[in-house]
């Protein structure tokens, strides 16, 4: 099964917080960033687990239920995923880094600051077609 993922959800979700002076997106921003389908589940290439790979910023529909029943189902995996046993919040502080693995992480940004209030993020992503393990640590694997 087949999940859509759709930017514009993301963007329209961000428009309705306190103090946003976000347009709506424009025909050519949404052209640039169409929807798209990913699997439902994908197998980390490191450790061989599944993750679930629905976001609920994102993802509007499972490609292969009718609208009901999709909009069923992502509020329960939404409802799962969101558990505060899974939540991690972190608090920035001047110089603070933080790393996480983009595959099978949910993260979004407090809009804990106004329009006048800058923040400067720098984001490095990893890119690989090859892993290499740490000597001796359970589960890792080579591609």
């Amino acid at each position: 099964m087949t999940i859509t993922h759709d930017f514009n959800k993301f963007w329209e979700m961000m428009r309705r917080e306190k103090g946003s002076t976000r347009a709506p997106l424009t025909p050519a921003q949404r052209a640039a960033k169409p929807p798209v389908s990913h699997p439902v589940f994908l197998v980390h290439p490191i450790t061989g687990r599944r993750v679930l790979y629905a976001n609920p910023g994102y993802a509007i529909r499972i490609d292969q239920l009718p609208q009901a029943e999709s909009d069923a189902l992502l509020g329960q995996l939404f409802e799962h995923q969101l558990q505060p046993k899974f939540r991690y919040r972190f608090r920035w502080q001047p110089r603070s880094v933080l790393m996480w693995d983009n595959m099978g992480t949910i993260h979004n940004a407090v809009a804990d600051y106004g329009p006048d209030e800058h923040r400067l993020i720098k984001r490095c992503q990893v890119a690989a077609t090859r892993f290499f393990p740490v000597q001796g640590s359970a589960g890792a694997r080579t591609q």
